[in-house]
């Protein structure tokens, strides 16, 4: 019993002395790093800029190996982005590096827990993203890589399940810039990251959502709390039958076609979802509306749709600009679901009614000017 307690003791003494020696190992890792990170952002020529790299990459790696480094609070500024999950299974840092070309290549790591060592296991990831071609539907893995700065890590969970997303962006080069969409999952308890996963509702060959449009151009990728603009159709207040059984008994009635104005018949059109909104509540007279208009609050990961300015442009990116509609994901039954009528409101989050307000639209936090 004594020699226990002896060593108890010894443990209370040593304990202090080991985690004072692990803080002053890895301020000191901090402090070279943010020197060699300093190099990569402001060094003159591409040989110093990726020199200087090569040896955060180094370093970065062996302070990553040390024990306990997953609970070392790192603090890169806006040169390194470093995103850590709200169930701490995983840490990830990612940053770009730009040549005198103008062209973005984005550097990494992913700290993950191993569920069967209990340990933080490390991959590096590799930026290939000129190799990839089908870059919404390919499933990637560390070595292949469709390279991001990310700037936020969001963690939603359905029937015990945990599904994390990323925002992430690239520079790219003169021509374009890129924001993605990417969930990133590890399988069966692993610590290798996969990125891509097909979790978008009716969307089966999607696993990630890419946006790439012209590279002055400003486009907001953001999660956060905002409202969506939803029609729901109502029965009627006094015949209680639907907008489409009211049309339905319409056309089909000849007494009730009678008085209707003869004159040019041609084929039918489609008709906006406003008009039809608007024709019916017209059409409906003292039986009230049949369509209920709501804002609804939702947490949505909110983004400007793309388009090119001008047809015939498809798929040449350096043409694409914003196109004044706000899309929204939604995370619902263990799956974003896409909509088109997403309001985004000013960031005091009050409702804007006449939605005449824009969002201001902010620089991607680590742009290299």
């Amino acid at each position: 019993m004594n020699k226990f307690i002896l060593f108890c003791m010894a443990l209370l003494v040593l304990l202090p002395v080991a985690q004072g020696q692990n803080k002053e190992l890895m301020t000191r890792f901090q402090s070279e790093l943010n020197q060699l990170y300093r190099q990569v952002f402001t060094a003159p020529t591409d040989n110093e800029r990726y020199h200087a790299n090569e040896s955060a990459l180094q370093l970065l790696s062996e302070a990553l190996a040390e024990e306990n480094s997953f609970k070392w609070q790192w603090d890169f500024g806006n040169q390194v982005s470093v995103l850590t999950a709200s169930d701490n299974k995983f840490r990830i840092f990612t940053w770009p590096v730009v040549n005198d070309a103008g062209e973005y290549e984005c550097f990494g790591f992913v700290q993950a827990l191993n569920e069967k060592t209990k340990e933080y296991d490390v991959s590096q990831l590799n930026d290939r993203s000129d190799d990839i071609v089908n870059r919404q539907e390919e499933t990637l893995g560390p070595d292949r890589w469709l390279g991001a700065v990310y700037q936020e890590l969001i963690v939603t969970t359905y029937e015990g399940r945990t599904f994390y997303t990323l925002l992430g962006w690239n520079g790219v080069d003169n021509l374009t810039q890129r924001r993605v969409i990417e969930p990133v999952c590890f399988k069966s308890g692993g610590s290798t990251p996969q990125f891509g996963q097909n979790i978008f509702r009716r969307e089966s060959n999607l696993r990630r959502v890419v946006l790439e449009y012209r590279h002055d151009a400003m486009v907001s990728l953001r999660y956060e709390e905002q409202y969506l603009h939803l029609t729901e159709r109502v029965q009627s207040r006094r015949s209680g039958r639907s907008l489409s059984s009211f049309f339905s008994s319409l056309f089909s009635n000849p007494s009730r076609s009678r008085g209707r104005k003869r004159g040019r018949r041609g084929p039918s059109r489609p008709v906006s979802t406003a008009a039809r909104t608007s024709s019916a509540v017209q059409r409906s007279g003292n039986r009230g509306p049949t369509y209920k208009v709501t804002d609804k609050k939702e947490r949505m990961i909110i983004f400007d749709q793309v388009a090119p300015q001008v047809p015939g442009m498809e798929g040449l990116y350096q043409y694409y600009v914003p196109s004044g509609v706000e899309m929204a994901y939604v995370f619902t039954g263990g799956k974003w679901e896409l909509y088109d009528t997403a309001q985004g409101r000013a960031t005091d989050k009050k409702l804007n009614k006449d939605f005449d307000k824009p969002i201001e639209k902010e620089a991607p936090a680590y742009q290299v000017q």
